[in-house]
């Protein structure tokens, strides 16, 4: 009997798995059997639980790690009836990422992230755990940094890979008009209640820690 043309061997199932090409293989079986597919909202690994929707820092086929929005999580069995999990992610940048002079790119923190709609089928085991992406209000209300804590103010435009909206449009601080980036030290004025770098009001480090109530130039 000739077999049925929307049918796929295991064989090639196996293959796809095999070389981890889990794009290919998810767009085979939802266009010529979805029944082999399973979708779920959550999955437990190396003893954690994620969930759809949640960001995630990833180790990616090059062992780098990674942070993205974790969009899918599939199941496909394999030759030996069991199943393999995979998982979709929708990537974030960093500050390296992207195309800014030198100028601009100071406003960026290493703790930044920029939403993209780069996608990407990986095998589940890639996850390494659940992190938590904060707005900018947020994050420099926290008392410490912590590894697993980032926050974004911005996507990314993948054409001309910079911000959106772009850092001339963000919220500006001090003499200088610049945005704010939280990993530079910056200081108070109690009267304007503006934000002023350091070095802009020329004030160093160790003087700033002995000021109480600090007056910017402007309210002096």
């Amino acid at each position: 009997m000739k077999e049925d043309d929307t049918s796929i061997s295991q064989k090639k199932i196996d293959e796809l798995i095999r070389e981890q090409k889990y794009a290919a293989l998810i767009q085979l079986i939802s266009k010529r059997d979805p029944s082999r597919l399973k979708q779920y909202n959550s999955l437990k690994i190396k003893n954690q639980i994620f969930r759809l929707n949640q960001d995630v820092a990833v180790c990616a086929n090059n062992n780098d790690v990674y942070s993205g929005k974790l969009i899918k999580i599939y199941c496909i069995k394999d030759q030996n009836n069991q199943y393999v999990p995979v998982i979709q992610v929708q990537w974030y940048y960093t500050k390296q990422d992207l195309n800014l002079d030198k100028k601009l790119m100071k406003c960026i923190s290493i703790k930044e992230l920029f939403f993209s709609t780069h996608v990407e089928f990986l095998a589940a085991n890639k996850l390494q755990c659940p992190i938590e992406v904060m707005t900018f209000d947020q994050y420099t209300q926290l008392e410490y940094e912590e590894e697993t804590k980032f926050f974004s103010r911005a996507a990314i435009d993948l054409k001309t890979m910079e911000p959106m909206p772009t850092v001339g449009e963000w919220p500006k601080s001090c003499v200088c008009r610049m945005p704010q980036n939280p990993d530079i030290q910056m200081i108070q004025c109690e009267t304007c209640v503006e934000w002023f770098h350091l070095d802009c009001v020329n004030i160093k480090p160790e003087e700033a820690e002995q000021i109480e109530l600090y007056k910017c130039p402007g309210c002096q």
